[in-house]
């Protein structure tokens, strides 16, 4: 299945790049209450969950905070409230304002937008009566409780003071705010350092190569022009008429968030990698799973994960002739597993330990895109 961006009549004025200060904070959230789906942040979120120390004050997090924090986790799970990202293509609004725009959203639009959440998703049955529509409260509160506990006491809340609900969501996103403050200031200026490039590449490479070249799972597509991420879910998008922003995130990390929902403009939140940090899409990881699974091909990985060796001493080591070798070795280096060092005419391979230890790390990063 796949999300798809189409481009056929949009504007350079239909797509805006910038930053949200509640996206990065529920993105951070996010990360932090699900912290098995983000390795290069788990560090980050273990530490919230422990006491200060002496050498590390306010490092950790209220207990009462981390409570509420993992009470409203669904609004931020795999499928994120809507309005937890900007409605409209406006970015670079402050935190203040908006908070105000989730103040101001018609109740009855927040609740089906809560709803949505509550349930993990938009593709059922519409929830847009859900505060006074009998059916749809049960449609929520069943697939809820098949859910979690969790879910299901938000959406008993959600029927019985809508109100009251959201005066809550906003105090805990507030409160969480303050208590993340310092590391969302460091997201921000890494993502306020990253716009500039990120509109160079708008306006040079046109959208539909930018937008592309954002994960290593998407793919632009002339013919009519579209970009096509995949996904778990299916949507086509118009841009022409829906609007785009796009949002740099750190907290993001490895996910690729694409929103599109009627009434909204469409949000993409892709994930900014730290300085050095590869991309890994599926496919590359996928192939050096394959590459390695051959037994010639791993007698070859042990050996040269001691000592960088040619492709003859290889030979004479393994019983292999030397084209085997050399085929497996092409394999290999096509899967980016060895380091070639040329002396003269030898060349002597090794294998490339990081790129190996890396493995299961960019299989996670790559299948929770």
């Amino acid at each position: 299945m796949s999300v798809v961006l189409q481009l056929s009549g949009a504007a350079p004025t239909d797509i805006s790049v910038g930053a949200s200060p509640l996206a990065e904070l529920t993105a951070a959230l996010h990360a932090y209450t699900e912290a098995e789906h983000h390795l290069g942040t788990v560090r980050w979120a273990r530490g919230l969950d422990t006491e200060d120390s002496p050498d590390e004050p306010g490092t950790a997090l209220d207990p009462g905070l981390r409570l509420r924090i993992m009470g409203w986790a669904p609004l931020w799970a795999s499928y994120r409230a809507r309005y937890l990202l900007p409605m409209s293509a406006d970015a670079d609004r402050p935190f203040d304002a908006e908070l105000a725009a989730i103040a101001d959203l018609p109740l009855p639009r927040f609740a089906e937008l809560t709803g949505y959440a509550v349930r993990g998703g938009n593709s059922g049955a519409p929830l847009e009566r859900v505060l006074h529509d009998s059916a749809q409260r049960e449609n929520l509160l069943a697939a809820a409780e098949l859910r979690s506990t969790t879910r299901a006491e938000l959406a008993r809340r959600l029927f019985d003071d809508p109100e009251a609900l959201r005066d809550d969501l906003l105090a805990l996103l507030a409160d969480a705010a303050d208590a993340l403050e310092p590391d969302l200031l460091r997201a921000a200026r890494t993502i306020g350092a990253h716009l500039p490039a990120l509109r160079t590449d708008l306006a040079h490479d046109g959208p539909g190569e930018a937008l592309a070249g954002l994960d290593p799972s998407a793919s632009y597509r002339s013919g009519p022009p579209r970009v096509v991420f995949d996904k778990f879910h299916h949507g086509i998008v118009n841009v022409a008429t829906t609007g785009l922003l796009v949002l740099p995130s750190v907290f993001g990390r490895p996910h690729l968030l694409v929103k599109h929902e009627p009434g909204a403009a469409a949000v993409v939140q892709y994930p900014l990698l730290p300085e050095g940090g590869a991309r890994p899409g599926y496919a590359a990881v996928n192939r050096r799973l394959d590459v390695l699974r051959d037994p010639a091909r791993q007698r070859i990985a042990r050996a040269i994960a001691r000592e960088p060796l040619t492709p003859s001493e290889l030979a004479a080591r393994s019983g292999m002739t030397l084209p085997q070798v050399s085929r497996h070795l092409a394999r290999l280096r096509e899967a980016d597993l060895v380091t070639v060092d040329r002396e003269g005419r030898r060349a002597y391979y090794q294998l490339d330990l990081d790129s190996v230890r890396r493995i299961g790390e960019d299989l996670l990063t790559a299948l929770f895109r």
